[in-house]
């Protein structure tokens, strides 16, 4: 490889590993993830033939050796007795069937265990002396949060084991998920009280678990589901499947979802059901896990940095489906860049109703070849991201439009332009005062990802720009009550102070003690996330 091509390499994987970590970030932190699983697999999966290809690029923190997750929240962090491995992804039966091949080196005629890859929160629970002592989500795999109380709220998880034989201590893996029909009528509840609604059960999940009072995590539906055992002195068994049979018995929720298969055609048969029949589940799932049964096969297969090598999951493809493209609309973020949106009639795909998909920049329009009137294929990536594929090309009236990209900002009327030579995004230049990017600022301040304020969402940023109550962020940490009370969103019917004046001015006390590199990512500077700062 020649010096220029090592050098390009190097370039590559500093800019993969700074997007990994950034989309990591968003999922695992934020709960909302911006890409879909199959694009961060093809991101993941691109450094890692590059770090194959050139050894000497390959850090010892490298999203690549990792499991995900790894960033500090709210949350008291404790490490896991053992390390919480995630899994390695098969996407065809090519690929399952590479992986079969490895296995069946090792361990010659395996059965294998095939259950369903619940879409939800991967949850560590320990348990000593049959007590129910610590909650931890997965984390960097090695150091989890510490969301015992909330878990505590979940129905059918008990706080103690039962039965005769109580191990004194053991840590038991699983998945906290919300039932897909609890989702739809909190939904339901959140659209006729004028709330921003849930994207999906997996975030609404993740967010429930997240919350700091437990009492909003009681007030949802949470379940959760076994499906693993860590550290664990007391409890024997010879295989997954028995290990499944003797949790059961703990009064622990199992799935009786699963499967033990004598040869890779029953497997298919069980992938290629569940399929079918993926909306027949109680909750959502995005593919099959499947595991070598006996324990003494796991042992001698052992594991990679972050997986074991007995086990794979085979994710199922994105759901598609077809509807008509109403409009292409454009929106303005937070550094004034201006994406368009494709605007849909409603459409069911993956379980949810979608009525907008990201088009990302005029550039991608032209390459999808979407005109306003088309009637598109819309796929929901990772079964959470509606994502445009494409027209239908044989559907066309020749009454479709082309989309041209506006000129001006919708929100101010500043002109459009590209920052930098080349850059396919245009932003909004009148950066200080537009009101759309003032608005998603003094929003993105509040968040988690910033500097965590409570109360500070997009209806208090809203209220707090409309009633002139701020001009800009630079007022945010001025704030008094006499101040808030100018704003309805901030006073009871009488006129009186809310209980959100109260906290916010707390709340940003709180804040003005955040750490530095909070605070620089609060700043909203591109190309300046929290991985960065």
């Amino acid at each position: 490889m020649s010096a220029a091509d090592k050098n390009q390499a190097r370039h590559r994987v500093i800019e993969l590993t700074q997007e990994i970590r950034d989309h990591q970030f968003k999922y695992y932190v934020l709960d909302a993830p911006t890409i879909s699983d199959a694009q961060f697999d093809k991101l993941l999966k691109e450094l890692e033939a590059l770090e194959a290809k050139n050894p000497e690029l390959l850090e010892p923190d490298s999203p690549s050796l990792g499991v995900g997750g790894g960033f500090a929240t709210t949350f008291d962090q404790h490490d896991h007795i053992e390390k919480m491995m995630s899994l390695d992804n098969v996407f065809d039966t090519d690929e399952l069937n590479g992986w079969f091949d490895r296995v069946e080196k090792e361990s010659p005629a395996p059965r294998y265990l095939c259950e369903l890859k619940v879409d939800g929160l991967a949850i560590n629970l320990l348990y000593e002396n049959g007590q129910l002592i610590r909650a931890l989500t997965r984390g960097n795999g090695v150091t989890g949060e510490d969301v015992t109380l909330n878990v505590k709220t979940i129905k059918v998880l008990p706080h103690a084991l039962s039965g005769k034989k109580v191990p004194e201590r053991i840590e038991v893996r699983g998945e906290v998920f919300f039932p897909v029909a609890a989702f739809n009528q909190l939904n339901e509840e959140l659209e006729e009280a004028g709330k921003p609604l849930f994207a999906n059960p997996r975030n609404c999940a993740a967010g429930s678990l997240r919350q700091k009072d437990p009492r909003v995590t009681a007030a949802r539906q949470l379940s959760v589901v076994v499906h693993g055992v860590g550290a664990n002195e007391g409890l024997s068994f010879t295989d997954q499947s028995g290990a499944y049979a003797e949790l059961k018995k703990l009064g622990l929720p199992t799935s009786d979802r699963f499967k033990v298969s004598a040869t890779r055609t029953e497997v298919l048969e069980f992938i290629d059901y569940y399929n079918e029949h993926r909306h027949d589940v109680e909750h959502e799932i995005d593919g099959i896990v499947i595991k070598v049964d006996s324990i003494a096969e796991q042992s001698k297969l052992g594991f990679t940095s972050r997986a074991p090598k007995w086990a794979i999951a085979y994710k199922y493809p994105p759901e598609e489906v077809t509807t008509k493209l109403l409009d292409i609309r454009v929106s303005v973020g937070r550094t004034g860049r201006v994406t368009p949106f494709a605007f849909m009639e409603p459409v069911k795909v993956a379980g949810s109703t979608v009525t907008n998909a990201t088009l990302h920049n005029q550039e991608e329009i032209e390459r999808k070849g979407v005109l306003i009137g088309d009637t598109v294929i819309i796929r929901k990536a990772g079964d959470v991201i509606p994502e445009v594929l494409g027209p239908v090309l044989d559907m066309r009236t020749g009454a479709e439009k082309k989309f041209v990209m506006p000129t001006t900002c919708p929100e101010c009327g500043s002109a459009l332009k590209a920052i930098t030579v080349g850059d396919v995004d245009i932003r909004c230049t009148n950066q200080r005062n537009c009101p759309a990017q003032l608005r998603e600022r003094i929003y993105y301040i509040g968040s988690r990802a910033a500097l965590d304020i409570d109360v500070l969402g997009l209806e208090a940023a809203v209220a707090l720009l409309a009633d002139k109550v701020i001009d800009d962020e630079g007022d945010l940490f001025a704030l008094t009550e006499a101040k808030l009370v100018k704003s309805e969103f901030f006073t009871k019917k009488d006129g009186a102070p809310g209980k959100n004046v109260e906290k916010l001015l707390a709340a940003l006390e709180v804040a003005k003690n955040r750490p530095l590199w909070r605070t620089i990512v609060a700043l909203s500077i591109r190309h300046v996330g929290p991985t960065s700062a």
